[in-house]
């Protein structure tokens, strides 16, 4: 076997790999954000809030302190994530939200 033909392979490989990682993105979903949008409480602080989705991936990152924000998961490219709502810098209610 040539190296034109290894190259080949190890690109063949590397695609599979990568369209796999998004595809159990996609799968696995639903269940991890409902995870993790139900550890936003009621009564968190909006700088906690920001900590929160830094550390679980979750952008954007809510520019004010009162309105509806959702923070969605770039892994999943935006269509699963949390609808939080703030008022003075609290946040009142986080639930899980796609885009579907």
């Amino acid at each position: 076997m040539n190296l034109f033909h290894r190259i080949l392979k190890v690109i063949g490989v590397l695609v599979l790999a990568g369209i796999s990682y998004v595809f159990y993105s996609f799968i696995s979903a639903e269940g991890r954000l409902k995870e993790v949008c139900s550890q936003i409480k009621p009564g968190m602080p909006v700088a906690e809030l920001r900590a929160f989705g830094k550390k679980n991936g979750l952008g954007p990152q809510p520019s004010g302190e009162s309105g509806v924000h959702y923070m969605v998961e770039s892994r999943t490219f935006g269509r699963y994530g949390c609808k939080v709502t703030l008022e003075a810098g609290i946040v009142k209610s986080a639930d899980y939200n796609n885009a579907d």
